[in-house]
């Protein structure tokens, strides 16, 4: 462009360029002279040129290709030139898209010179361009300005093409410019500028890959550390390390066990992110180079560059910016995953306990990761003193990866609800139960355990026999352990309403006066019952048993028949109140 002798030929110098960097065809070249547009038509029509709306060639009437007669033709040719030359006309000096919708992409690059349009390029395109193509063009643009301007003889236009520098670059390195050093080769900038231009386009597509290629969040961190050399890392939006790649993962300063700064130090970094968020780019934090991850407006993270020496070109910014652009739908992935899958969990669990389940639990528990085709038991869990339900749920899942067992957790009501894998039929409760109470730092919790199910289908028997189990727990002189179904002998009917209110009847039919009586009189008479129906009759074993006098033994069941008026020589009142007592010791007393 700096040997082109006059505008015309430095305007159609720039369009072929431009249409050598994309998908763009040349339109028009126009040049502003005293704030008057003039079109600039080539000198000569090329083949490239042909059929081209609004173009010299498009006014031959060679060029129709609609069947239209050859001066219809040429007549719509010129309209079309007039309403480009009008729509060019009324531009502010600035780069416009002029295609409408539905139509041809089309846009008019103005081409400037500090605060004065000197022209405009006309290009079109079949598809839309993408931004690294249309940055390539503005930055083609930017040249042919300056190249306008040296032309007119605008001051400092001269100096400005021998330096090298460009107007409007922002923070592109120097490599940038039109030329290299004073007197360089033209062609040499040029050729420096889209070098950088692909370099950017190198990194992008090496991080797409990495993204799509199933090794996540470390995969894109190594492509940047393979890309930049300096040791790439995330960290979540509390400031712990989330992944790494690079040297220096091993440092405890640096490396993935280090949590967030404390006190004042994690309050600037606070306000170092905050700032990165209101202004995009990069932010330098001490030794690191920072840009957060963020998707619509909500911060996921953090992505970083180790940079002690700052050593870092604007090469390794744009590529940790591109890294951020690309992390971000990946995290906002995980973490709608993570709000996700304790639902997912619970909906399939409930519909499994509920008797709802069709086939087709079985694949939506593969996604889940758990193989229902085994057998389960269900367990019910309850403790009072966990200030979450999910936090009992999360304390459940470290208990049995601990355990080695596989579990499905959910919850229904104020309980949480455990399906629990595996070919043992022996019961799991008392070690979970130990377990739990660890992770939760608390023993005053209980668990149910219902009945072996080699089908889903029995699910729903097993959990109620489950919370059956875990009624009677609560309601035992012991409310904290485990008890499982098949230890509940005749309890077993005590675990639904009416069974509890009927037990309770029960008792109160046959021990009702005995309790009162002790209750009164601070007596032991029930206590000395059951262990006499106990030992099968024995006064010997019971007086053993209580440590008292085989005489007293004596006394207290003379007493117990003239309280109750029950004979305990008969088989029915004997077995009566040897039922009674039992499920008193299991239970508290009948309300």
């Amino acid at each position: 462009m700096l040997d082109g002798k006059d505008e015309r030929e430095v305007l159609w110098g720039a369009l072929a360029a431009i249409a050598a960097t994309g998908p763009f065809t040349a339109e028009a070249a126009y040049a502003v002279h005293d704030g008057l547009v003039r079109r600039c038509p080539p000198r000569r029509v090329g083949a490239s040129a042909a059929a081209r709306p609004g173009s010299a060639a498009a006014r031959e009437p060679a060029a129709d290709c609609t069947g239209r007669a050859p001066a219809e033709a040429a007549a719509a040719g010129v309209a079309a030139a007039e309403r480009l030359d009008r729509r060019i006309d009324a531009l502010d000096g600035r780069s416009r898209r002029l295609h409408e919708p539905g139509g041809l992409w089309v846009r008019a690059i103005a081409l400037r010179y500090r605060n004065h349009c000197l022209g405009y390029l006309v290009v079109r395109s079949l598809t839309t361009p993408s931004a690294e193509e249309t940055a390539l063009t503005d930055l083609l643009a930017q040249q042919t300005g300056i190249v306008l301007a040296h032309l007119a003889g605008h001051p400092g236009a001269s100096a400005r093409v021998g330096s090298g520098s460009m107007p409007g670059t922002g923070d592109l390195p120097e490599t940038g410019s039109l030329l290299g050093t004073e007197g360089g080769s033209p062609t040499a900038g040029l050729g420096a500028t889209v070098s950088a231009l692909t370099s950017r386009l190198a990194i992008r597509e090496a991080l797409s890959r990495a993204a799509v290629s199933g090794t996540g969040e470390q995969g894109v961190l190594q492509a940047l550390y393979d890309h930049t050399g300096f040791a790439a890392l995330t960290e979540d939006r509390f400031g712990n390390t989330r992944a790494w790649a690079g040297p220096g993962q091993d440092d405890p300063r640096r490396g993935p066990s280090s949590g967030p700064p404390p006190g004042a130090d994690n309050r600037r970094r606070d306000v170092l992110i905050q700032g990165a968020q209101r202004r995009p780019g990069t932010v330098r934090d001490r030794e690191r180079l920072i840009v957060p991850i963020e998707m619509a407006g909500d911060l996921l993270g953090i992505v970083a560059l180790v940079d002690p020496d700052r050593r870092a070109a604007e090469t390794d910014t744009s590529a940790l910016e591109q890294a951020a652009l690309v992390l971000a739908p990946q995290l906002a992935y995980e973490r709608r995953l993570a709000e996700l899958e304790p639902q997912l969990r619970r909906d399939l669990v409930n519909r499994l306990i509920s008797g709802e389940a069709t086939d087709d639990v079985f694949t939506q528990a593969a996604a889940l990761g758990h193989d229902l085709h085994r057998p389960h038991k269900v367990a019910v869990l309850e403790w009072p003193g966990t200030a979450e339900r999910a936090a009992l749920g999360d304390a459940v899942v470290r208990a049995a990866e601990r355990l080695h067992r596989d579990v499905l957790v959910g919850s229904r009501g104020a309980t949480t609800v455990v399906l629990v894998a595996g070919e043992d039929r022996r019961d799991p409760g008392d070690e979970l139960y130990r377990a739990v109470s660890e992770e939760l730092g608390t023993g005053a919790g209980a668990i149910g355990v219902g009945g072996h199910c080699d089908v889903f289908t029995d699910l729903p028997h097993s959990y109620n026999e489950a919370v059956r189990s875990l009624t009677v727990r609560r309601r035992s002189q012991d409310p904290y352990g485990s008890t499982a179904f098949e230890e509940l002998g005749l309890c077993r009917m005590m675990g639904t309403g009416d069974g509890e209110r009927e037990a309770d009847r029960f008792v109160r039919q046959w021990l009702g006066r005995l309790l009162d009586y002790d209750a009164r009189h601070h007596t032991e008479l029930v206590m000395t019952l059951s262990r006499y129906l106990e030992s099968g009759g024995s006064y010997d074993t019971t007086s053993e048993t209580l440590l008292i006098h085989r005489s007293t033994v004596r006394y207290r069941l003379r007493r117990i028949r003239e309280i109750t008026g029950h004979d305990l020589g008969d088989v029915e009142d004997r077995l009566n109140l040897h039922v009674a007592t039992r499920i008193l010791n299991v239970l508290d007393a009948p309300r």
